[in-house]
């Protein structure tokens, strides 16, 4: 473990480097336990970039590579191995519970980025695929690493090509967000835990001096992780006020089934019992169209009551004609 910079700082009587490296290193179970729960208990991984899940094998194999042939903070290698581990749990448990509907077409909109790729690459709908990608990516290294182990160049491309990928960790998880309007799926705690384990292994960079891309791609890492956290916000806040507004115009529509319901019956009441009519002006002011029809139809009956039917057809003709009135009145 590096003795420059966090080695020197002391907190409780522990060195900062070993607070760090313990953070790091528990960080990856700490962050992705809630999630991976949360995707067995719902039974779908939908919501959560499986981009993401790629990413952060090859960073974790790059790094531990790195590690066997030229050295590495400690608490970095710790974490990389940490990580790795989590990732091929998390990613069995997210092939086991892929949404049904990614199962039958090529709807990949929840789990990947929405674009179309080589060879479908990461959009595989066989599990088996996405394992021998990995031990093919991992058995090229290691065949990379023999050949090349004494060249400085080859140990500078993996470092530099690990923290290149790691500043862009965020980036599928934002796009994604950013396609489905919505985060569901993505639990806050991983977020609270990108946010913060992301910040502290930056100001770890910082702190120890490590080399200038270091510290570039984790204040990177650093921002999207915060651009995530905007949109968590903005789409909270979205959704409350949708929720607001359809619960306004639910209750509208419901006050204005009852009022309806109760002219209506006020209306028929008033037909079958030859009782006055209901005062036309408080009709028009609750509903005109209502108004308007029943005062028309209680006319027609105060004429057919004054001028006595001359014959039985005509008398059937007055009763049909009230009842389809009345009919029209309760429609």
């Amino acid at each position: 473990m590096s003795t420059s910079g966090t080695a020197d700082i002391v907190i409780l009587g522990i060195p900062l480097n070993y607070i760090i490296a313990a953070f790091l290193t528990a960080s990856p179970i700490t962050s992705y336990a809630d999630q991976m729960f949360y995707v067995w208990r719902r039974k779908s991984s939908d919501g959560f970039a499986l981009d993401t899940c790629a990413l952060l094998i090859a960073v974790s194999t790059l790094r531990i590579f790195f590690w066997f042939g030229r050295d590495l903070e400690l608490p970095i290698f710790l974490q990389s191995c940490s990580m790795l581990g989590v990732q091929l749990v998390y990613l069995k448990l997210a092939l086991m519970y892929m949404p049904a509907a990614w199962r039958r077409a090529r709807s990949m909109e929840d789990v990947f980025i929405p674009f179309k790729r080589p060879f479908h690459f990461w959009q595989w709908k066989s599990d088996w695929k996405f394992y021998l990608c990995i031990v093919i990516f991992a058995g090229s290294l290691a065949i990379l690493q023999l050949l090349l182990r004494s060249f400085d160049t080859w140990f500078s491309l993996i470092e530099r090509t690990a923290v290149g990928l790691e500043a862009v960790l965020p980036l599928p998880q934002l796009l994604l967000n950013y396609s489905r309007h919505s985060l569901s799926g993505f639990r806050f705690t991983l977020l609270f835990a990108w946010v913060s384990g992301d910040f502290v292994k930056t100001l770890f960079y910082y702190i120890d001096g490590q080399a200038y891309y270091y510290q570039i791609g984790g204040t990177c890492q650093t921002l999207l992780d915060v651009g995530i956290f905007a949109q968590y916000v903005y789409y909270w806040r979205k959704k409350r006020l949708e929720a607001k507004r359809l619960a306004a115009l639910d209750l509208a529509v419901e006050e204005l089934s009852l009022n309806d319901a109760s002219i209506s019956s006020d209306e028929t009441s008033a037909l079958l019992s030859n009782e006055a009519p209901i005062p036309r002006a408080s009709i028009e002011q609750q509903h005109p169209h209502q108004g308007q029809a029943a005062a028309k139809l209680s006319a027609e009956k105060r004429a057919s009551v004054d001028t006595p039917a001359t014959s039985d057809s005509d008398q059937a003709s007055v009763s049909s004609a009230g009842r389809s009135k009345a009919a029209e009145v309760m429609v």
